[in-house]
């Protein structure tokens, strides 16, 4: 399993640059991410179950017959709790499976940033080594290249 190290200078303040090392397992990082991918798609599947069975529930619950002209029965008091129940948790739900997605980009959108720094890091690296040596032959400090 091939790793890349990553060192970045980090503003220290007045005590200089504070170097932090990153050695990220990029393939790691896409196991993971594709695992946790495949759970998180599952959420919606179990949303839509959860909602079928609470709408199961609720006309299982009973209703409530005033016997007036209506022909249809208003749900019952548990229908009724059961209904309000699924409203107040439908945002709750909808977060969770909003925040699993965002934290799963956020976590391959960092992987490629970090792995397109390496990448540049390496190429300006080769690119410095490539350049052509400038010789100073009358310098009184040193003589030779440079």
């Amino acid at each position: 399993m091939k790793q890349s190290t990553f060192d970045a200078a980090c503003s220290g303040g007045e005590s200089g640059g504070i170097m932090a090392k990153w050695n990220i397992d990029v393939a790691g990082v896409g196991r993971i991410v594709g695992e946790a991918g495949r759970t998180a798609g599952h959420f919606e599947g179990e949303l839509k179950s959860i909602s079928s069975h609470l709408e199961s529930a609720m006309k299982a619950a009973g209703t409530l017959d005033f016997g007036g002209e209506s022909q249809t029965p208003e749900v019952g008091l548990v229908g009724m709790t059961l209904g309000q129940y699924a409203t107040a948790q439908q945002s709750d739900l909808a977060f969770i499976v909003a925040r699993a997605d965002k934290s799963l980009q956020g976590a391959v959108d960092a992987t490629e940033e970090y792995n397109k720094g390496a990448l540049d890091m390496a190429a300006n690296a080769q690119g410095e080594a490539l350049k052509a040596p400038y010789i100073d032959l009358d310098s009184p400090e040193k003589k030779g290249a440079k």
